[in-house]
């Protein structure tokens, strides 16, 4: 007998699209029996399993946002914007008393994902009851729940390792001992999650797949689950532990469960990376058979804009654009003007000192982050043999062929200039032009991209620190705001554009593909370049030479790189920090790779914002010291969880 009574309280509403395609279980629905005697009401069910997802554009909420070292914020001097959360995981606060993020039992605004899985059984043991359900509409159903429980075993597996595989629900008559789970290798809980995966995508080369290609409408099912979002999970999932965190990793070659069980595997498996390419490359395709491609700005502006805007408007529409094909899956409603609005920076005056509540311009880029984006012939800045490397932090006027990115008369860092497109898509930085609908659409002769706001960054100035809220580092992640921005210059009001922040899109599949053939292979060879070759032409690179092998060997001091599999290792790597960068993906990738430590134990650096005057202005400042431990690699298990199941062992180091 499983359990009958469900639990209401609590449970979150779910808004797939900013329709609210779904809602929760109402509350005088109390028991199982009700929540499934119709299919209205099991709708709002299948609601409930979606409604624990956790917020991937919720800068307090998301585990990958701000707990690295991508962006750091004043939050420590700022009452308007106080993160309680995940910054403080960034300052090396996380702790196993009462954990920040707790997505293991819930708190600190962590969820528990465990009572999501639970809810996920309950609809799977009882879905088949529903008696006005088509069979098609119980067909996808069932197969969206079954992802979403693999993803849910997913995401708490990337935040702490091991973890108990909750296959049923316990009865209700089972014993004290035998409610006491025990955490499992890593290997193991892969299997099942992909086990579920196929078990959701089993009828995928039928006609009409339980899961569809894609969603039938943005307006009503943004966020839903569909075959292409499936397989990425899939993918992803054997990709994690086909790397190096848990495929070879000797630093935790004693660390075993309550029942002797070795939990991470310390021998290498080169089976696990041929696994990963076969799931990548079907879930490739599946995405290429639902209409997924590589974006391509697609907006309507009133007037001729160069060449350069559009590459611009294509990267940065990419994340921010409301129906981009390359988005594989992303949730509608995501928190992303509260997003929009920490990122942005004020344009004008009139922005500046909080007349427009929601712009607090707080998420700074890292200057450990913009040194790692390449130079206009995507090399790294400390590799390309034109680049003034040693000299990147001198004033200099700015070059003539720079009209687009900076404003006239300007003098800024040798840092900002001779950067690649996705440089200026991204950022924003004293001196730098900022494209927006206000500033676009202004009608000039000729083109109408040539009145773009140019961000004056020192202290006192418009974006600069004048008030609370203010970029600490002296950078903006620019691309996270819509361009369709408006902040009025005339009233006391602004607006944003929605969008769906992104879980998976088809560059992510692209690099991780690219990596996978990389490691499966002695050296790399066409295929390998192919799907990076694809991200870097959509970033506007190598149109000189043609490719990246080309790139290496006219522009790079090293100029064999990408001929061996170590430094191809390298590119994709450094490919996937700069195309994803503030997606929250670095996160994630330093881990797997094992590179954390290396990178995450750098002091956090950024120019002296508090300086008014050019020559102070611009001088690298230490902003805070961070360390990652090894610890840091699986996050701590709250300490009364503990008291609870003597069977639960901590994350390592954290007792």
């Amino acid at each position: 007998m499983k359990i009958h009574k469900l639990i209401i309280t609590g449970l979150l509403t779910l808004c797939l699209s900013s329709c609210s395609y779904l809602d929760i279980v109402p509350d005088d629905v109390a028991t199982i029996d009700l929540a499934f005697a119709n299919k209205q009401n099991a709708e709002r069910y299948l609601a409930t399993c979606y409604g624990y997802m956790p917020l991937h554009g919720n800068v307090w909420q998301s585990p990958s946002l701000s707990t690295g070292d991508e962006v750091w914020n004043c939050a420590e001097v700022s009452y308007y914007y106080t993160n309680e959360t995940s910054f403080r995981i960034a300052k090396g606060l996380q702790n196993s008393s009462d954990p920040y993020l707790n997505y293991w039992s819930g708190g600190r605004d962590g969820k528990n994902l465990f009572v999501a899985i639970r809810d996920c059984n309950i609809f799977l043991e009882n879905v088949n009851d529903v008696p006005d359900l088509l069979s098609s509409d119980r067909d996808r159903w069932i197969a969206e729940v079954k992802v979403l429980k693999a993803f849910y075993h997913y995401f708490l597996m990337q935040m702490y390792g091991p973890i108990p595989i909750i296959r049923e629900n316990i009865p209700v008559s089972a014993s004290v001992d035998e409610v006491k789970v025990v955490r499992e290798p890593v290997d193991e809980v892969a299997k099942y999650i992909v086990e579920l995966i196929d078990e959701a995508t089993a009828d995928k080369d039928q006609p009409n797949p339980a899961l569809p290609l894609s969603i039938r409408s943005y307006a009503t099912e943004l966020g839903r689950l569909t075959l292409p979002a499936a397989l990425a999970i899939k993918a992803k999932v054997l990709t994690l532990v086909a790397s190096p965190l848990f495929n070879g990793n000797p630093d935790f070659k004693d660390y075993v469960n309550a029942e002797g069980v070795n939990l991470i595997s310390s021998e290498e498996n080169p089976a696990k990376w041929e696994a990963a390419r076969d799931a990548l490359k079907e879930a490739i395709d599946v995405a290429h058979q639902a209409g997924h491609g590589l974006y391509e700005f697609d907006g309507r502006i009133t007037g001729e804009i160069s060449d350069t805007t559009f590459l611009e408007l294509t990267l940065r529409n990419t994340i921010t654009s409301r129906f981009c094909k390359e988005l594989i899956w992303g949730l509608g409603n995501n928190d992303v003007t509260t997003l929009q609005g920490i990122a942005n920076a004020p344009l004008t005056a009139y922005h500046q000192g909080q007349q427009i509540s929601w712009v607090k311009s707080m998420h700074s880029p890292t200057m450990n982050v913009v040194e790692q984006f390449y130079t206009q012939h995507g090399i790294p800045i400390n590799e390309d043999n034109t680049y003034d490397y040693d000299n990147r932090y001198v004033v200099m006027d700015v070059p003539e062929n720079h009209k687009y990115y900076i404003g006239d008369a300007v003098r800024t860092a040798y840092l900002n200039y001779y950067r690649e497109p996705r440089y200026y898509a991204y950022l924003g930085f004293d001196g730098g032009k900022w494209q927006s609908m206000e500033s676009i659409e202004k009608k000039t002769e000729g083109k109408v991209d040539t009145k773009a706001y140019v961000l004056q960054n020192k202290a006192g100035q418009v974006a600069g620190k004048a008030l609370d809220n203010y970029s600490i580092t002296g950078y903006f992640a620019k691309k996270l705001v819509n361009y369709k921005l408006v902040m009025t210059a005339s009233e006391n009001t602004g607006s944003t554009v929605s969008y769906a922040f992104p879980i998976i899109r088809l560059a992510d599949l692209y690099l991780l593909y690219a990596e996978a053939l990389n490691e499966c292979k002695a050296e790399p060879d066409d295929e390998v370049y192919e799907y990076i070759q694809k991200v870097r032409d959509k970033a506007g690179l190598d149109i000189e030479t043609g490719g990246l092998v080309e790139t290496w060997k006219k522009y790079s001091r090293n100029n064999t790189k990408p001929t061996t599999q170590s430094g191809m290792r390298d590119i994709i790597r450094r490919e996937r920090l700069i195309e994803l960068a503030f997606e929250g993906q670095r996160f994630y990738d330093l881990r797997r790779w094992r590179l954390a430590m290396e990178y995450m134990s750098q002091p956090i650096r950024g120019w002296n914002v508090n300086e008014k005057e050019e020559i102070g202005y611009y001088q690298v400042t230490y902003i805070a010291t961070r360390k990652f431990f090894p610890r840091d690699y699986f996050w701590p298990i709250k300490k009364d969880d503990l008291y609870k199941n003597d069977k639960l062992i901590q994350s390592p180091q954290w007792d």
